[in-house]
């Protein structure tokens, strides 16, 4: 005879009756009754304890010990004397009309976390896709209440319901996503924003340089300081830097521009951060071109500006920086002084801030694995729910959920 106690312990049933366990290779199936007690008749409210039969039904629980496991329950029906209707005995261990345990829902969804696609989460636990897929639509993360003192921006292109592309709000000062909106359209996100009563209290709004964003910081969030983030003011010196080399290389042998090509990286990376080896072959590449050693120079010296310890420092070496610019007449750092006169104040800004996007965009770095993991989503609200469990926000309670000690 199994040993009651120890499987019921296993699958946190209370007055759980045993009758059998078949363990195979890969499959365990365990033949089990809850205990005869009196129940309360659904139609009329009369008590009973008179059994009209059994009924066999076979339940996917989850592995045991490696092995896929099935609950094979004898439900009683009870017959009422009173009003002679039969009806099932109470049984709480799976949702109405389910053939899987809610403790089986759960392992999948939370297999999900860890950015592992829909199918091959289904392999492993031996239910289907589209089970998933519902169980996750019962998945609802509530809308946030209060905003962060620290606020961050940024898009991704995620195709999902209808938008090209949705919007990630973090809170960088402690590491977390705050929501995922499905649309970065202006009229949406100022929707959004204005429902929220503490917008005095955000410190800081960290954004790229998009016009939509610093005009939401500008109108909404009157006590914050608008700060650029500091890699998408670098990419305009790196893509200066490339079109020079790009242009310089058009008239040289095949050879040579195949050198240049692979060699970009090296010109690219900070200086000090080079060997004796890269450092020569960067010499060779800069007696090239004199333009090319002049806009490598001005790589240099923004990197230099970029590693200012506070918003003084900055600004002299920034001034220093334009001012190189303008003598050194390339046309391809025309973007670069464009760019700094449109944006300077809130560039400097930086410098007084201790927070970046940079946890925002290595959150869009995972998004695009999920995304790829999954061929991409249509829905919206199932793409929002897979970024938030990913990012190990806790599963909110699902109507599908229960207490296993409950029986």
């Amino acid at each position: 005879m199994p040993n009651n106690d120890f499987i019921s312990n296993i699958l946190e049933i209370k007055d759980l009756i045993i009758t059998n366990v078949e363990s195979y290779p890969e499959e365990m199936h365990i033949y089990f009754k809850i205990e005869r007690r009196d129940h309360v008749c659904p139609c009329c409210g009369a008590v009973t304890n008179k059994v009209h039969d059994y009924r066999p039904s076979i339940i996917k629980d989850a592995p045991i010990m490696g092995k896929n496991t099935y609950l094979h329950y004898s439900k009683r029906r009870y017959h009422c004397d009173c009003c002679g209707k039969h009806f099932n005995e109470n049984f709480t261990l799976l949702p109405k009309h389910c053939r899987i345990t809610n403790r089986l829902n759960f392992l999948a969804i939370n297999m999900l976390k860890e950015a592992q696609n829909v199918s091959a989460v289904a392999r492993q636990v031996g239910i289907s896709p589209s089970t998933i897929f519902r169980r996750m639509e019962d998945i609802k993360y509530p809308k946030p209440s209060v905003l962060p003192q620290v606020l961050s921006i940024d898009e991704f292109k995620g195709n999902a319901g209808g938008e090209k592309f949705q919007a990630i709000l973090t809170d960088p000062k402690n590491h977390k996503i705050f929501d995922i909106l499905p649309s970065r359209t202006q009229y949406k996100l100022k929707d959004y924003l204005l429902e929220f009563q503490n917008r005095k209290d955000v410190r800081y709004f960290i954004i790229d340089m998009n016009y939509v964003y610093r005009d939401i910081a500008e109108t909404y969030f009157p006590n914050a300081n608008i700060v650029i983030d500091r890699f998408h003011v670098v990419r305009y010196i790196t893509w200066a830097l490339e079109n020079v080399r790009k242009r310089i290389q058009k008239d040289m042998p095949p050879s040579k521009r195949k050198y240049f090509k692979r060699s970009r990286r090296i010109s690219l990376s900070h200086y000090w951060k080079l060997n004796d080896e890269s450092k020569q072959a960067l010499e060779v590449m800069l007696m090239q071109s004199n333009d090319l050693a002049v806009a490598y120079y001005l790589k240099e010296q923004f990197y230099d500006f970029m590693e200012s310890k506070n918003r003084d420092e900055a600004y002299r070496k920034l001034r220093k920086f334009i001012l190189s610019v303008q003598a050194s007449e390339l046309e391809e750092f025309n973007a670069t002084l464009t760019m700094l006169s449109n944006w300077v104040k809130y560039i400097l800004n930086a410098f007084d801030c201790p927070y970046s996007n940079g946890f925002s965009e290595g959150t869009n770095n995972k998004i695009k694995v999920i995304k790829r993991n999954a061929y991409g989503y249509r829905n919206f609200e199932n793409f929002r729910n897979r970024i938030l469990m990913t990012s190990q926000y806790r599963i909110p309670d699902m109507r599908w959920s229960y207490s296993f000690q409950s029986l």
